[in-house]
């Protein structure tokens, strides 16, 4: 799953060990959410922001 802020370019992914495991709601809700909060982190301070990279 990737996902990309189109404002910035900032991309970020993430792997799943199999296509049931995102097929999980719950599942593919958290790492959408995670995802979108790391390419936000991009944007509120970009010299000093990290976002765990």
């Amino acid at each position: 799953m990737t996902v990309t802020n189109n404002n910035n370019g900032v991309s970020v992914d993430k792997t799943f060990s199999s296509l049931a495991a995102l097929r999980d709601p719950l599942t593919a809700a958290d790492a959408v959410k995670d995802l979108i909060n790391i390419v936000r982190g991009y944007e509120s301070d970009e010299e000093t922001n990290v976002c765990g990279w």
